[in-house]
């Protein structure tokens, strides 16, 4: 399960940015996960459940946004957003197009207590 590592090291950079900025704590942990990333989000879920608490002292909450496939079609330039892995254009049924959105796992946000 590969995702398990790949929770392990967004919790590294999450510590690495919870020092950085001198915070006491981290409440929120948000990521974007799009169907072309090769993650499972159920399993980053489950693989968080069972990291953060290891690695963080108060209790972490993992915000998952689920992005939508984007593409540009590379003969009527038309840019979508579609359903799933579609990979034709909405405007004009080309089936060239060039996928500009949807593969990424990406860290967001991270919500924590910095002193005053």
């Amino acid at each position: 399960m590969h995702e398990k590592s790949l929770v392990q090291s967004l919790l590294t950079q999450v510590e690495q940015l919870r020092v950085q900025n001198d915070a006491t704590s981290v409440h929120r942990v948000t990521v974007e996960i799009g169907p072309l990333s090769g993650v499972e989000p159920d399993l980053v879920q489950s693989a968080f459940n069972e990291l953060a608490p290891e690695q963080f002292d108060a209790p972490l909450v993992l915000d998952i946004r689920l992005i939508r496939m984007q593409i540009r079609c590379r003969s009527c330039r038309h840019v979508a957003a579609v359903e799933g892995i579609t990979l034709k254009c909405p405007e004009c049924g080309s089936s060239k197009v060039q996928i500009i959105r949807g593969d990424e796992f990406r860290l967001i946000d991270v919500s924590m207590q910095v002193p005053v």
